[in-house]
């Protein structure tokens, strides 16, 4: 029978009322041989969640570290993993079904896919997207539709729902810790390295989650402004990063053009200015570090 080790990963950051019940779905699961670590990085954990973790200690690996980053805690809980596969999960979501796990194992028994990309819910909706996990016109256009039902080849996966080898997560270097804030585009970059190395990605929809978007805690910004500075911001680091430079003037028009539209549209000086800065500073940052 084919089931390789599984090592599920949990980031959480001030998520103690929703991880248990995740947890409590994954400790559910059909599969036999997996083991599920958490990367806490709330300052007072609940004796709650303390507790259940102690409890299922044959299953449940605990970390708490003090630095508040998705892609380090990831990196963290990599090191300590011994799982052949790794499955990525947020701390928010439900698992209806209890072949959630096999199903994704069950992707790699094609050696030649070394990520699979699982469909993940917000709603009761059945979207029929073709194009699922797809980044277009040289990086210029990124397609999520990760509710899709459609099983398709992919270029990026949801950082809340993929599984990759550990072995390849090693080769490629994990995820990359410039992507500050709500480290939007950590999942994007990672993908596109993994994809560079040669390997099929796959998008599988039977392996499918709810995300309940919890409103406290996790990578959540305080408002509208600080979403979009970090979503500008880091999505210009990923494009110097990943793109042939002679491309960004395309990418710096299309910021600038976001920018001045949200702008106009909201009739809010002070968004245009969050969204040129971020733009900015987004820049100077990836100059910095490179």
């Amino acid at each position: 029978m084919f089931e390789p080790k599984i090592s599920v990963i949990i980031p959480t950051i001030n998520r103690n009322e929703i991880l248990v019940n995740t947890l409590k779905d994954l400790l559910k699961q059909n599969y036999t041989d997996f083991e599920i670590i958490i990367v806490d990085q709330t300052e007072n954990p609940k004796k709650e969640v303390l507790r259940f973790c102690k409890k299922n200690i044959k299953k449940i690996k605990y970390f708490q570290i003090s630095k508040k980053s998705s892609p380090h805690a990831r990196n963290v809980a990599v090191q300590n993993a011994d799982g052949d596969i790794l499955l990525f999960v947020d701390d928010d979501v439900e698992i209806p079904g209890r072949d959630f796990l096999k199903l994704h194992a069950d992707n790699y028994k094609d050696r030649k896919i070394g990520l699979v990309g699982g469909r993940i819910v917000y709603g009761d909706e059945e979207p029929a997207y073709q194009e699922v996990g797809r980044l277009k016109y040289w990086g210029l256009k990124e397609v999520t539709h990760f509710d899709s039902t459609v099983k398709t080849r992919i270029d990026h996966a949801a950082g809340g729902n993929f599984s990759c080898y550990k072995s390849i997560f090693v080769k490629v270097g994990g995820f990359n810790e410039i992507y500050g804030g709500n480290a939007h585009m950590e999942e994007t970059d990672f993908c596109l390295r993994v994809k560079r190395a040669g390997y099929k990605m796959v998008f599988e929809p039977k392996a499918v989650l709810k995300h309940l978007q919890f409103k406290k805690g996790g990578n959540r910004v305080k408002d509208l402004y600080e979403l979009r500075y970090w979503l500008v911001h880091n999505g210009t680091v990923f494009y110097l990063k990943n793109f042939p430079k002679i491309l960004f003037p395309l990418y710096f028009i299309k910021q600038l053009f976001w920018s001045t539209f949200s702008g106009l549209k909201r009739q809010d000086g002070k968004m245009f200015k969050t969204m040129s800065k971020a733009l900015i500073k987004g820049i100077n940052y990836y100059l910095k570090m490179s």
